[in-house]
């Protein structure tokens, strides 16, 4: 018998009417749903209406329902999809089907598993394997689809014959078994048995429902497939972006009273934390309930294994990559692994390793070496802690043989899988990782994953790379979130809606792509699905506009969401809906009904604010040592010099294997360093300048490592060739001058103005018994070296932005003093290295032409500014050209000038 219901109409109510309830024992009435949820709206339902302690009718969702029935009438086990996926992978492989890439099992799961998908589909549609052979000769397709046919039906063959011959179910040999059962109603000792909710069947599902209609007993219930609902209670919003929409979603409901009939609908999973993070926040975690499957693959577990992973991916010759080792340790969890019983200890401990590895500049190093030298340095840069450097090696060796090390080999799956479960009980028991929100469900999802795998017919496989077996593995795993579904505001995914009557629902994501979602099947395309009789996506389409439909019906207030961006289209549910309307009404309603929310933003950079001298900061700058950067910075910006000398705030500094200009700088000062360390004292000859690779090689091995390849291989051809030409340089100057080597990357402090200096010398040349200062740099432009004297007057504070650097005139007047050199001796140039050749013009002489007065003026100029520094009545200032100083610099978070700073503007999204 079947009862069609209007879609307003609400399918548990009605149910719940039609139960026999004159007793309290209704357990000899069976219902059916296509889900699980409908059961506790079911039950509320008849509580509601009974008001009376009662046994409840047997509710089942249609899996659940095929699984009580099969369990009857065939005792075989029940896999999971990877034992299925293995079963394929052994027919595949042994009657040679697969491509050599695909013969590896790691790259074989992707494929296994969208192959699996499709032979279920074939056997739940009673697709025989002579049907698909017949297929190519029924209708013309390409030669491919051809082949992969004639695999497809000799694997479809062979795979339902291995599991009978193993006694192994799935789902579709479940479904076909108990389709084929003659006897069902022997089995179904119900008084009354209802299937509620369904629109589209398999065809096993359908012969089920034949069997089942012959029954006197059996009551189909379904919503009529009407086509028409009435836009006037619906609220259609475009949005910019998903932080748009959760931000409307939480504005309807914090304007509005809500309960357990007001559901949040996600059909993309990616969008569920930005909604409780941003949408929701005023919420607390028992106002909501979350019922929908969400990607182990997005969560903080499968994060930290990436951040592991790739730890032991990177690692040559036992030795492991910096960047990556640190990246895993500064990880939320290892971090707040606890060291004496406290997290925050082992956190002081990990950020002070960090810093002397980044200031170790060191790209690969051994386990040895961090467990035996770090322990002693961390202690050092602690102050007041309680702990011994032993004990902070033992904690190290602790975190790398209960993490990293255990991942470094593995003889199979099962092992690999055993591997992962102590790690994520480990991270349980010694982190506070575990009073982080959701982290229990997340391990507990993991560890119910790779016991299975520990179980199944794959354990004892050896493959290639574990780590890219676990991607592909979770990458197909969903968490099901459980939470009340009778409490609160429901957040569900679309599946999660069927069959249930909301008040209010507000839809999120409803994107083409998203909602539906048609992709096409990679095995079977359109035309073969249409020649054998199976689902196309236009049924799919029907499917789920069916219990969108219904559900917007249903409810007394709908709220439609959507992203309307470039890339970015609404879904072709909100157009027909509209559409509909419109042919009713005769006219075009978009701009009507349509809601755009955009942002209006009024940017607002606020001029930074001058910093005042404390009594703090007098005694800071007393005992200062300054350097030619310092007064360069003070010059430029008195902020920046605040941040930078007084402060002690800098950039973290990153390790990695990508060359920066920075880092090609520091490599280029090294090389001629150690080159020009073993001619000090020497005067040069053409021997002297020979043979600079041996030097590059060594300074590229130091920082990189022997194997050096990709943009490192590069660079050190670059610089090596860049070397040579210097030497080239070098070896015409020496033909006509005298040149000896004095110092290379000299340093000394010196007082100066009763001020101490402190000073980095990249060279010093005795040049035909003159004293020459030399410092490298790796730009080709002098501009922001030069000093324009002609615009210098030193009675005026403006003009001392003429001054682009005082390094050379500071660094003579300080080997002047250090070493009683009289200054008329001394001369000093920058070393332009980034020049398109290297002649003559690579040498910049910032005083070329003024000599000693020009050394004299800028003598003045630095007292004058050394005692500015010093006056705690004059504060520090911002700079005078926010356009071009403020472009690059480190402090532009701390200052807020990201634009030219306005005293007009403002700064306020809204919505």
């Amino acid at each position: 018998m079947d009862l069609t219901l209007e879609p307003e109409e609400d399918i548990i109510e009605k149910i719940a009417c039609l139960i026999d309830s004159a007793g309290f024992d209704l357990s000899d009435n069976l219902i059916v749903f296509p889900g699980k949820r409908p059961a506790h709206y079911l039950r509320k339902a008849i509580a509601d209406k009974l008001k009376k302690p009662f046994i409840p009718p047997k509710i089942l969702s249609a899996d659940e329902f095929v699984d009580f029935v099969f369990q009857k009438i065939n005792n075989s086990r029940a896999i999971e999809p990877l034992d299925a996926v293995t079963i394929t992978y052994e027919i595949c492989r042994g009657k040679d089907f697969i491509k050599p890439f695909f013969r590896k099992f790691d790259h074989f799961i992707n494929y296994g598993l969208k192959l699996f998908n499709v032979l279920e589909e074939l056997y739940i549609e009673c697709i025989s394997p002579d049907k698909l052979k017949e297929v190519e000769t029924l209708i013309e397709i390409p030669i491919a689809s051809t082949n992969s046919l004639r695999f497809l039906s000799e694997t479809y063959k062979e795979f339902y014959n291995k599991l009978k011959q193993l006694n192994l179910s799935t789902r579709s040999l479940r479904y076909r078994a108990v389709s084929d059962f003659q006897d069902l109603d022997k089995l179904l000792p119900f008084r009354k048995i209802i299937f509620a909710g369904f629109f589209a069947f398999t065809e096993a599902e359908k012969r089920i429902l034949k069997r089942l209609n012959d029954l006197s007993e059996f009551l189909f219930i379904r919503h009529c497939d009407d086509n028409f609902i009435e836009v006037d209670k619906l609220k259609f919003y475009s949005c910019p972006d998903v932080h748009a929409e959760v931000k409307i979603a939480g504005e309807i409901l914090k304007n509005s009273t809500f309960n357990e009939k007001t559901v949040v609908v996600l059909p993309n999973s990616e969008t569920l934390f930005p909604l409780i993070r941003h949408g929701i926040p005023y919420l607390e975690e028992k106002d909501f309930n979350i019922s929908m499957g969400y990607p182990l693959s997005r969560t903080p577990v499968f994060g930290f294994f990436m951040n592991l992973f790739e730890v032991v991916n990177t690692m040559e010759n036992g030795q492991i990559y910096v960047p990556a080792y640190l990246k895993f340790m500064l990880h939320p969890y290892t971090k707040n692994i606890l060291f004496k019983g406290s997290a925050e200890l082992n956190r002081m401990i990990f950020h002070e390793m960090e810093k002397i590895l980044k200031d170790e500049d060191l790209i690969f190093t051994e386990f040895e070496w961090i467990e035996r030298e770090i322990p002693a340095q961390v202690l050092k840069g602690l102050s007041n802690v309680y702990f011994t450097s032993k004990e902070i090696m033992e904690h190290l060796k602790l975190v790398h043989e209960n993490t990293i090390k255990k991942f470094i080999s593995f003889d199979s799956i099962a092992s690999f899988s055993e591997t992962v479960k102590e790690v994520l009980i480990f991270i349980y028991e010694k982190t506070t990782a575990r009073f982080h929100p959701l982290f229990y469900p997340y391990v507990e999802a993991f560890i119910k994953e790779f016991e299975k795998l520990s179980s199944s017919l794959i354990s004892q496989y050896s493959i290639e790379s574990y780590f890219n077996f676990f991607k592909n593995f979770i990458n197909y795993v969903r968490f099901p979130f459980q939470g009340t579904p009778l409490r609160g505001l429901q957040i569900l995914g679309f599946l999660e809606t069927r069959s249930i009557k909301f008040k209010k629902v507000i839809f999120l994501d409803l994107n083409e792509g998203i909602f539906p979602d048609l992709s096409e099947d990679y095995f079977l395309p359109y035309s073969i699905r249409k020649a054998l009789g199976l689902p196309t996506y236009h049924d799919r389409e029907k499917l789920l506009y069916y219990y969108f439909f219904n559900l917007l019906k249903g409810a007394e207030e709908v709220h439609l969401i959507y992203v309307k961006d470039d890339r970015m289209e609404r879904s072709r549910f909100i157009e027909k809906i509209i559409w509909e309307s419109e042919k009713l009404k005769a006219k075009i309603l978009k701009n009507e009904l349509i809601q755009p929310v955009t942002y209006r933003l009024k940017l607002k950079t606020n001029c930074p604010q001058e910093i005042t001298k404390t009594e703090q900061t007098m005694n800071i700058l007393k005992n200062l040592v300054f350097s030619a950067t310092a007064i360069d910075d003070y010059l430029r910006c008195g902020i920046k010099f605040y941040y930078n000398h007084v402060l002690k705030l800098t950039k973290q500094k990153d390790i990695s294997t990508d060359i920066e200009r920075t880092d090609i700088g520091v490599i280029v000062h090294e090389v001629l360093k150690n080159f020009f360390r073993k001619k000090i004292n020497k005067i040069l000859t053409l021997k002297d300048l020979e043979e600079i690779e041996d030097t590059v090689q060594e300074v590229f091995s130091q920082k990189y490592g022997s194997n050096l390849k990709g943009s490192v291989y590069l660079i050190k051809t670059q610089v090596t060739r860049r070397m040579n030409e210097v030497l080239n340089y070098y070896r015409k100057v020496i033909k006509t001058q005298t040149v000896k080597v004095l110092s290379a990357e000299e340093f000394f402090e010196e007082k100066i103005f009763d001020c101490a200096f402190s000073c980095r010398l990249d060279r010093v040349d005795l040049v035909d018994e003159k004293y020459t200062i030399i410092d490298y740099k790796i730009s080709k432009n002098s501009d922001s070296y030069r000093i324009k004297f002609e615009e210098l007057n030193i009675d005026d504070r403006e003009s001392y932005r003429a001054v682009g650097s005082i390094q050379i005139p500071l660094y003579i007047l300080l080997y002047s003093k250090k070493y009683g050199v009289n200054i008329e001796n001394i001369n000093g140039y920058y070393f332009l290295l980034g020049a398109s050749v290297i002649d003559s013009s690579v040498k910049f002489d910032p005083l070329s032409g003024y000599g000693h007065a020009g050394i004299d003026l800028i003598s003045k100029l630095l007292k004058r500014i050394l005692i500015e520094i010093h006056d705690m009545e004059i504060p520090f200032y911002p700079t005078y050209d926010f356009k071009n100083i403020c472009k690059y610099c480190d402090y532009l978070p701390v200052c807020g000038t990201f634009t030219v700073p306005s005293k007009t503007s403002s700064a306020e999204p809204v919505i």
